[in-house]
């Protein structure tokens, strides 16, 4: 086995440098187009203008965030091959849905309801402010959950090139963050994800290139991964509990909840559907554009991050499940250390950038939830200036709140933590984002049943999950096909709402 990676001067400096420049370049973005985020709406959603290049890298960066870049290794490095069906092999088929069914609605009523937020989309949808404050709620909750995430993924790189205390490593993520949002909003946010897109992609395609080498290629990884443990090697793992997080990797009820676990989540996941709100209208032309640019950043060098997983295991054994509080998830970090500072700068800038592009829009979005679709729900009367200050306040304040908890209570498996909340975003928000796009029936009264019985569901199937009495892909079953009972069954069982307003909503432009 190889000798673990040490902190050393020279890695940290080339991380730091490459950070540095991420730093000023977003923080150049943010005063460059600080004049459109001058106005409430302006802030939320920019001047609806941004093209399909920067709108796909965007989207790609918050659909792959820390979970690709840095817990899919954690996983693989934990499980073997079992752990390919959860961190790699239908990461692209999460996105594709989202992108073909959901982008040129959600744009298309951005721009002619005037909408600022996802939350905004659905009250107008189903002319109901308690589904908008519901729906905000809810995605508040579930976002904060996810966003813990986020800040271990960035703090954990830190810590890999510096050794420096978990405080210090989650202060130094978050102060990134808040200065492009504070200053250039949707706009800003919009822009830096769109750059640390590409960031990510080139990263985690030069770290799987990387990790194949030092192993040999596929076949010595075979060779070295065999000589460990024959189990890491098997596509299912029944030597693993079928219960709590490793039901994912030990029965097929975990592996194939692992499917619509992707399928839904891109499109449920609120700080991705919100990428579409600021773009311009599309030709087809443009929406090649637009796919093509997420499949070249969330394909081929995403499935590559969970085979670095595995050549990190195959290099050094099992001695990262006794660091804690990181664990597993240094697989990544340390990879690319091994792989010298030029990999190490490039892995560690692409690794800050996807977890703080989705703390980001994260944070954004629940910022502005809380000021769009409560406050201003509640108190209408309250002037555009005083909830553009309070949104701005709310960035600051609302992301010391996953600060604390990823300082004090970190979840030792990034990936799994994620899931959870994962589960509660698609198994809910497929139904009442997607669902209420297409089918016309749908009423508030369906929508509202759905993220009551998610919510629930979810908060309360997480807990039994940590408590290993009932399995993760069990969960995903029950949170989906429950939300999809009460939307479906509580829209039948109701009035269908008013011909005319729903003809308005569905027309859209021919292609």
């Amino acid at each position: 086995m190889l000798p673990l990676p040490e902190p050393n001067t020279a890695s940290a400096l080339w991380s730091i440098a490459g950070i540095a420049l991420l730093l000023a370049i977003c923080g150049y973005i943010g005063f460059l187009v600080k004049n459109k985020a001058t106005t409430f709406e302006g802030y939320l959603v920019g001047e609806r203008n941004i093209g399909p290049v920067i709108t796909g890298a965007a989207v790609a960066a918050g659909y792959l965030s820390g979970w690709a870049a840095l817990g899919m290794m954690g996983v693989t490095y934990t499980v073997g091959w079992s752990g390919m069906w959860f961190a790699g092999i239908w990461t692209i088929f999460g996105i594709v849905p989202c992108v073909l069914f959901v982008a040129r609605k959600f744009s298309f009523y951005s721009r002619r309801f005037q909408a600022q937020t996802v939350g905004d989309v659905l009250g107008i949808r189903f002319d109901s402010k308690t589904v908008q404050i519901t729906a905000g709620i809810v995605m508040i909750v579930l976002m904060f959950i996810y966003s813990i995430g986020q800040l271990k993924a960035a703090a954990v790189c830190w810590y890999a090139v510096t050794g420096f205390s978990p405080f210090f490593c989650l202060l130094l993520s978050i102060i990134v963050v808040i200065i492009y949002m504070v200053i250039g909003g949707y706009t800003g946010t919009q822009w830096a994800m769109g750059i640390q897109g590409f960031l990510v992609g080139a990263a985690c395609l030069a770290l799987g290139l990387w990790a194949l080498y030092l192993v040999g290629g596929a076949g010595g990884l075979s060779k070295l991964l065999l000589a460990q443990d024959a189990n890491l090697m098997a596509l299912m793992r029944p030597d693993l509990p079928q219960v709590g997080n490793t039901q994912l990797f030990s029965s097929m009820v975990g592996i194939t909840s692992t499917f619509f676990l992707f399928i839904t989540m891109a499109t449920g996941f609120p700080h991705v559907t919100a990428r579409f709100l600021g773009m311009r209208e599309l030709s087809r032309n443009d929406y090649v554009k637009l796919m093509l640019t997420v499949f070249l950043i969330a394909g081929i060098p995403i499935f590559l991050n969970a085979v670095s997983g595995l050549s990190a295991r195959a290099v050094w054994g099992a001695q990262l499940l006794d660091i804690a509080p990181w664990k597993a998830d240094l697989a990544a970090p340390f990879m690319a250390m091994s792989g010298g500072l030029p990999l190490t700068s490039l892995y560690i800038t692409g690794l800050f950038s996807a977890a703080l592009s989705s703390l980001a829009a994260m944070i954004l979005g629940i910022a502005g939830s809380v000021t769009r679709d409560v406050i201003q729900m509640i108190r209408p009367k309250t002037s555009p200036s005083t909830l553009l200050l309070l949104t701005r306040i709310l960035i600051i304040v609302v992301i010391f709140i996953p600060f604390y908890w990823t300082l004090v209570a970190p979840p030792p498996l990034l990936a799994a933590w994620m899931a959870q909340a994962a589960i509660g975003m698609g198994g809910i928000f497929i139904w009442v984002i997607a669902g209420s796009l297409y089918w016309k029936r749908a009423t508030a009264t369906g929508a509202m049943l759905c993220m009551i019985y998610g919510i629930i569901a979810v908060l309360t199937g997480s807990v039994l999950v940590s408590q290993n009495t009932l399995g993760m892909g069990t969960l995903m079953y029950i949170v989906l096909i429950g939300c999809g009972i009460f939307y479906i069954g509580g829209s039948l069982l109701t009035a269908p709402p008013p011909k005319e307003k729903i003809e308005q909503f569905f027309t859209m432009p021919a292609e």
